[in-house]
């Protein structure tokens, strides 16, 4: 495990260090990249020699070299400049100082390496230390530097004390780096493979980096590792040995145990679990990064691998048995792959001693509206640990509430109540409990919840929008509402007339019902007031009043002469909504908008003229017609709609008049006989519902010839008819004829 994190160090380091010059401004950069008083890409110096290079820029300068173990003395530019310029043979060592700018790049930092080695060689960075970015080419510049040492021509790192490494090679690799590198740039190095001869086609060499070979020549089984040789002055020289080994790459999926914040209190243990799924044969490095490194807190790390049926499961297990209040903060774990690397962060929080806080989350007052899907009462809380929560309303515990039972009120988890279906009844004072019994701790918190309600006008419910009025009558409109807050009733008007335009006569009245007036089509609406409402206004008149076990606001309209047929519309407001109310107030002359009449009378002699007479409403009604009941049916038993059934339609003539705005259906009997007696319907329909209205007149006939006075003793009758001849008779009451008294007529001249 050891040779496999080096080689994954090393490798990360070599393609993290490796050049990539580029000319020009990057996007995103307006300044330009650092230069070298060097112009070449590399440079060869003796083993033991000093090496310098000055680097100047827009920026502050900063260095990097090869052996990050070797640290720099830093000097000013003034003592930078009193260095003196030679030193004691291989006494080895870096110093960087300040130097002197030049016109566009005042910053200037120059490097000084005495008595360098070997192992010194490599890449050199000169680079912007306050721009986040090191990218080669803009904000940092590059050389390499061959230390050539005859006596050691194939470098070996700080630390690198084994002739053996190891080289992973993943599933995505297309080629293969073997990196025997050189102090001696022009060295003749060559490649071999044991037990068997690798294949020369296609292999590279470059003396910065190695051999770079294609996949398929090192792929060979019989192929297990590789060594670069060289001949130097007549000796032989070679590399270390690299084993090649096949490895998986891919990190599946990396999490950090638990997911959610952590809390604990002082000398309790924090257990943290950070896992890795990769794919098989995959070497990972699992490192830690936490607030008690630097102090007396000595965690455990336990790493452990399990091979799965699909994947393995890489993990590391960090314990602190005895946490403080220094351990409080962000941990971190970072899994790093060959091709990859992963961070989960978890945030800790260890604390003193038992609390409860808790605070309000929207305020002491939460409003809502009846009919409402849903509303959940927050608060906030901070406790540990966490407290056992209870709830309240008016006193009494929320889960003995019938309301709990039926799962209409409901606690969540994080101390949160939530209502459903919200009704004027769940209005009310709630109280949250959070109680830590162990520790003697408790708080509570009060919450007002007012339940509003939009309002409704009751009268739309239960009256017809519209209905005929009599002409010079006195009416009283009235709208009763109720809403919480308590509505303000306003009320208004407009001129007679369709509320949106090619509207029929029916006004646009969509609901049977009544309950729907569309007055949200209807404009130009007007202030009721006395001087300019069409009717003559007595007062309008409103007040709080208890209707329906409820108490609502109740205005009324008081029109003291109806002139005018006009619109009316009531308005019931309040701060969560409002209802409306429309009136068709439809002046008639004739009452009830329906009625009807028979001349000369309900009782006519036989052969009389008789003329029945219906009228109705034009607004109101329309669709007239006169029926005459079969002798067998019963009025008192009849329904309007089904009248026909049981009855001969009679014709009659219709007229409309224009004064009162209303139809007449006049049926004329030329001559009245005892067989036309019966029941008389006029049948009329409603324009706004379609429902039909009848009215009812029996017509009784009389057959009862005209009285003439008693005569007694001798009397004498004239009869003027000249034209026929005259008989007289006379009989008694329920006597034959044979006793009739005898008559002497004489005719008159």
């Amino acid at each position: 495990m050891e040779i496999l994190k080096c080689m994954v160090v090393i490798l990360w380091n070599i393609l993290a260090t490796s050049p990539r010059r580029q000319a020009g401004l990057v996007i995103g950069f307006s300044i330009a990249p650092p230069s070298l008083d060097i112009p070449k890409d590399d440079l060869v110096i003796p083993v033991y020699e000093t090496l310098r290079i000055t680097c100047r820029g827009q920026l502050t300068l900063a260095w990097a070299w090869p052996d990050q173990t070797l640290v720099a003395q830093e000097l000013n530019v003034r003592q930078g400049q009193q260095l003196p310029s030679s030193a004691p043979h291989r006494q080895r060592g870096v110093v960087v100082s300040e130097c002197e700018g030049q016109p566009g790049r005042p910053y200037c930092k120059r490097l000084v390496l005495r008595g360098a080695q070997a192992k010194d060689t490599g890449y050199y960075r000169c680079y912007y230390t306050n721009v986040k970015a090191i990218i080669e080419g803009t904000t940092a510049i590059s050389v390499y530097v061959f230390i050539r040492d005859p006596e050691q021509p194939f470098l070996l790192r700080t630390g690198q004390n084994s002739d053996l490494e190891t080289l992973l090679i993943t599933r995505l690799s297309t080629h293969v780096t073997v990196p025997c590198l050189v102090t001696v740039p022009d060295l003749n190095v060559t490649l071999h493979a044991y037990p068997t001869p690798l294949e020369k086609a296609d292999m590279k060499w470059n003396n910065k980096l190695g051999w770079t070979v294609p996949r398929h020549v090192v792929d060979n089984p019989l192929v297990i590792g590789v060594m670069c040789v060289a001949t130097l002055n007549g000796k032989d020289y070679q590399s270390v040995n690299y084993l090649i080994h096949t490895v998986g790459s891919h990190v599946y999926d990396v999490k950090l145990f638990p997911e959610d914040p952590v809390e604990l209190m002082v000398g309790e243990t924090l257990t943290l679990n950070c896992t890795a799924l990769v794919e098989f044969n995959t070497g990972v490095d699992i490192k830690w990064t936490y607030p008690g490194a630097e102090s007396t807190s000595v965690p455990f790390i336990h790493p452990y691998r399990e091979i799965l049926s699909h994947a393995t499961e890489a993990a590391s297990i960090l314990t602190i048995p005895s946490v403080n209040m220094s351990d409080t903060g962000t941990y971190s774990c970072n899994v790093t792959s060959m091709d990859s690397s992963h961070t989960q962060l978890l945030h800790v929080t260890v604390h003193e001693k038992p609390f409860i806080i808790l605070g309000y989350r929207n305020g002491p007052v939460v409003e809502v509206t009846a009919g409402q899907k849903s509303v959940k009462i927050n608060v906030n809380v901070s406790a540990y640990p966490t407290p056992e929560t209870k709830w309240y309303k008016d006193g009494k515990l929320i889960n003995q509430r019938p309301e709990f039972k039926i799962k209409r009120i409901r606690m969540h988890p994080k101390h949160v109540l939530e209502i459903r279906d919200v009704c004027r009844e769940d209005a009310g004072l709630y109280t949250v409990v959070l109680r830590n019994s162990a520790a003697g701790l408790e708080q509570r918190l009060n919450i007002t919840l007012v339940v509003n309600v939009v309002p409704q006008i009751h009268e739309k419910e239960v009256a017809e929008p519209s209905s005929p009025y009599p002409s010079g009558s006195s009416h009283v409109l009235t709208c009763t509402a109720f809403g919480l807050p308590t509505p303000s009733v306003t009320w208004h008007w407009r001129d007679w007339g369709p509320c949106v335009l090619n509207s029929s006569s029916t006004m646009g009245l969509t609901d049977s019902s009544g309950h729907s007036d569309r007055t949200t089509n209807c404009h130009n609406w007007q202030d009721v007031i006395p001087q300019n409402t069409g009717n003559q206004i007595e007062a309008i008149e409103t007040s709080i009043e208890v209707v329906d076990g409820r108490q609502k606001i109740v205005s009324r309209l008081h029109i003291q002469n109806a002139t005018v047929s006009v619109m009316y519309k009531c308005t019931a407001e309040n701060k969560v909504g409002q209802d409306e109310r429309l009136i068709y107030f439809y002046v008639t002359t004739i009452p009830e908008g329906f009625s009807v009449s028979v001349l000369p009378s309900e009782g006519p002699q036989e052969q009389d003229r008789v003329s029945l007479c219906c009228s109705a409403d034009n607004y109101t009604y329309e669709r007239l017609q006169w029926y005459r009941l079969h002798p067998q049916a019963l009025p008192q038993e009849l329904e309007c709609r089904s009248v026909h059934l049981y009855a001969e339609m009679l014709h009659g003539q219709l007229s409309f008049q224009a004064e009162s705005n209303s139809w007449v259906l006049d049926h004329t009997i030329a001559s009245i006989q005892l067989r036309d007696e019966g029941h008389y319907v006029c049948e009329a329909q409603s324009r706004r519902t379609g429902d039909k209205q009848c009215l009812f007149r029996y017509i009784s006939v009389k057959d009862e010839p005209p009285a003439f006075p008693m005569l007694t003793g001798a009397f004498a009758l004239q009869c003027n008819r000249r034209e026929a001849d005259v008989s007289w008779a006379t009989h008694k009451p329920h006597a034959d004829l044979q006793d009739s008294v005898l008559i002497s007529i004489r005719r008159s001249p």
